[in-house]
């Protein structure tokens, strides 16, 4: 990240106002932490043991046979828009979860959490968010889905990560045109490695979060011997990665045996397909069914009734305080 963006990013959203008026002093921290003071709190927060990162815990819960749900953008829900930190605090509070947020960059370096490249679906704003400086998006706020406006305001990285320390384990999905360079600077910036993991998609972005930084964790998608042995022939210590299995209208057993062959936890995507076939039925055993596959994240839109489905076959609260040290 470029020294004028990153202090943008330090001066904007919630931390505008702890900042000097020249913009060249550092936040309080106590006012900091004050932006989040009416938000709920976890039911249980998100803390990796010493020394450990994702990775590390989702392991741990494969070993406990408890699988976690990831809510999509943040577990959206009426009157909690996608990707909002508002909503990320609403979804924390019922139960632990991963969120997954999405990330791209402004015009003037800032990065942002906001899903398309454009502002129309999303926010109360129009235009490209990449041809926009991030002065420009302040006033913004954002809707839900139904096109609810809110006083929620698009968040930056800066303020995800600062948000998500002692609360949640978040994935962020880089989207295209952002270098995952820059994501790795930020997450170390913010002394966020144990929390916070990169989501990319391709070998070679895989490899270049890597050489940023080798500590940070990867999510990325293995669907694939040859796209398993690319990752690992790179030097990619396997305890790094996590599997994005990817989205598929049934389970997918012969990839996510593979992967527990060397260890590294699977994710499977329900959207879309299993997520629409039980809206229509009702019945929410498939999530069950495929954490006994052996997944231990489950990326779901209906964050919800696939947390209350494992619930039936496991002790989620339990497992995740166990993993965590809490």
């Amino acid at each position: 990240m470029k020294p004028n963006a990153l202090l943008v990013a330090v001066c904007a959203g919630f931390w505008l106002a702890a900042c000097s008026a020249t913009g060249g002093g550092a936040a309080d921290p106590s006012a900091t932490g004050s932006a989040w003071a009416a938000l709920p709190e976890p039911l249980v927060p998100a803390v990796a043991p010493e020394g450990q990162i994702i990775p590390d815990v989702l392991r741990c819960l494969r070993d406990q046979e408890a699988a976690f749900v990831s809510a999509h953008r943040g577990g959206v829900e009426p009157g909690y828009p996608e990707n909002a930190i508002e909503t990320f605090a609403n979804t924390l509070a019922r139960g632990p979860m991963i969120l997954e947020v999405d990330i791209q960059r402004t015009a003037d370096g800032i990065i942002i959490a906001l899903h398309d490249d454009t502002l129309e679906r999303t926010t109360t704003g129009e235009g490209q968010v990449d041809a926009m400086a991030f002065a420009d998006l302040v006033e913004v706020r954002l809707v839900d889905e139904a096109g609810q406006v809110t006083d929620f305001a698009i968040p930056t990285l800066a303020d995800v990560l600062d948000w998500a320390r002692g609360r949640a384990f978040v994935q962020l999905d880089v989207k295209s045109g952002l270098p995952v360079e820059e994501v790795v600077a930020g997450i170390v910036e913010a002394n966020a490695i144990s929390y916070a993991a990169v989501v990319v998609y391709t070998a070679e972005e895989a490899i270049r979060v890597a050489r940023a930084d080798p500590r940070v964790a990867i999510s990325v998608e293995i669907q694939d011997q040859e796209r398993l042995d690319a990752l690992l022939d790179a030097g990619i210590a396997p305890e790094r990665l996590m599997a994005w299995t990817g989205v598929h209208a049934a389970p997918v057993p012969d990839t996510w045996d593979m992967l527990h062959g060397v260890d590294i936890p699977a994710a499977f995507g329900a959207l879309w397909y299993i997520d629409n076939e039980v809206r229509e039925s009702g019945d929410a055993s498939i999530y069950r069914d495929i954490a006994d596959g052996g997944v231990v994240v489950i990326a779901t839109d209906i964050h919800w009734t696939a947390y209350d489905a494992l619930a039936e076959r496991q002790d989620t609260l339990g497992a995740f305080r166990r993993c965590t040290g809490e």
